[in-house]
């Protein structure tokens, strides 16, 4: 595919119902054109805030919970660190 077909696919073709599409060629374009899935999948995850505020609720109410239980941690406004 060159350029100008490319450019028309994401002008006109594609739909932005999440960001995993133009994160995909984003990827692979930085990458010389081709990557691995992982690699791809760590980039998506890298641009998806969603996913970045559900692990911070699963430290908020669940792992910083426990470790704080067991006196391992301890927290300071969003800050955590070992005791």
């Amino acid at each position: 595919m060159d350029f100008q077909d490319l450019n028309h696919f994401i002008r006109t073709r594609m739909r932005m119902s999440h960001i995993y599409q133009p994160v995909m060629l984003m990827t692979l374009l930085e990458s010389g054109g081709e990557c691995t899935e992982t690699e791809i999948a760590r980039s998506i995850l890298a641009h998806d805030g969603s996913q970045i505020e559900y692990y911070e609720n699963v430290v908020r109410n669940m792992v910083g919970v426990v470790l704080r239980k067991h006196k391992i941690v301890e927290k300071r406004g969003k800050n955590y660190s070992m005791r």
